[in-house]
């Protein structure tokens, strides 16, 4: 009987219990073999509900076990490059949260750990899989909505849904602000959207709620693609706002499509159709997670090629640092 791949979990906040362990245990063909966190009592619940045994709070530990093959990097952001760069070294297989890198440094590190290594880095950019995602991307491809010319996309919480904890005020603040936590995931579903647009220039702004915190609640940019399309991109956690709001809206000059949820409408001799595909709704983000989950494993089992790689991830460091300097400047940037 072959082998199934080892799996171990690294970091097990929010995030990790929704997208990663469930469907790691669930899957067939690797096995949910370790989990590591600094709080005793997160482990030992989530140990004993996915019958982990091995259960380290020390790093250097899971990193060392030679019988762990790969390792789910879902850690705060400022701890993603080191803790993938350490994994890779130990030959270990790496599947890494967005986003890869708090800098274009730090990612370029990352690219070069990951072709000397044996093992294989993989990004966790899971919207990418999302059923209404592949749905818009194939209409794209085909020119169902002609040339794309404009994109806006954002991500608004409401002070009530994201709870500041001190832990987690702590982690932005070492991790970035906003734009990291946020506005990567809406950039990495832009640029896959428009695959062949060269990004030329960024304009971006901050603002903080609280002057004396270390980094931004809320942030905007405008970034100009070389052959003149424009995408705007707004993120912020601290606003006064009833709920949730994500969104992503295209357009070209045939068609539009708005995602979230998924609507198309193509124009036809001179009238606006809606050509959206029925789709569930409910389960979008499930099936991606789970979509992801397998990928990660088939790229191990099946060498098959990973559907995001570290590239994609360097493309997008390299827009955060541009983001960066021009929030400081309060300028327009070249990327």
């Amino acid at each position: 009987m072959k082998k199934k791949v080892s799996i171990g979990v690294v970091g097990c906040g929010a995030h990790a219990q929704i997208a990663h362990l469930p469907f790691v245990s669930k899957n067939t063909s690797c096995r949910l073999a370790a989990i590591c966190d600094t709080d005793p009592r997160k482990i030992d619940y989530l140990g004993s509900k996915y019958g982990i045994v091995k259960r380290y709070q020390d790093f250097q530990e899971i990193v060392e076990d030679e019988e762990i093959d790969a390792l789910v990097i879902a850690t705060p952001n400022y701890l993603h490059a080191p803790m993938s760069v350490a994994a890779l070294n130990y030959g270990k297989h790496v599947l890494c949260e967005t986003p890869m890198a708090l800098n274009q440094r730090e990612a370029r590190e990352m690219v070069r750990t990951s072709q000397k290594a044996k093992g294989k880095f993989i990004l966790a950019m899971n919207n990418r899989l999302r059923p209404d995602v592949q749905i818009l991307k194939n209409f794209i491809k085909e020119s169902e909505l002609g040339k794309i010319y404009y994109a806006k996309t954002g991500w608004l919480i409401g002070s009530h849904e994201w709870i500041l904890s001190p832990g987690r005020m702590e982690n932005l603040s070492l991790g970035g602000g906003a734009f990291l936590s946020l506005g990567v995931h809406l950039l990495d579903i832009a640029l896959y959207l428009l695959p062949n647009k060269r990004p030329a220039t960024i304009f971006a702004s901050v603002h903080k709620k609280e002057p004396e915190t270390d980094v931004e609640d809320t942030a905007m940019c405008i970034i100009n693609f070389a052959d003149g399309t424009l995408l705007t991109i707004e993120v912020g956690w601290s606003l006064l706002f009833e709920k949730d709001f994500l969104y992503c809206n295209v357009f070209g000059n045939r068609g539009a499509a708005l995602l979230n949820p998924l609507k198309i409408q193509k124009e036809l001799h001179g009238e606006l159709f809606n050509v959206t595909p029925t789709i569930a709704h409910k389960k979008i983000y499930k099936t991606s997670y789970e979509l992801q989950t397998q990928a990660f494993v088939d790229c191990l089992t099946k060498d098959t090629r990973p559907p995001i790689c570290c590239h994609d991830g360097l493309a997008i460091a390299e827009i955060t640092d541009a983001f960066s300097i021009s929030a400081r400047r309060e300028q327009l940037v070249r990327i």
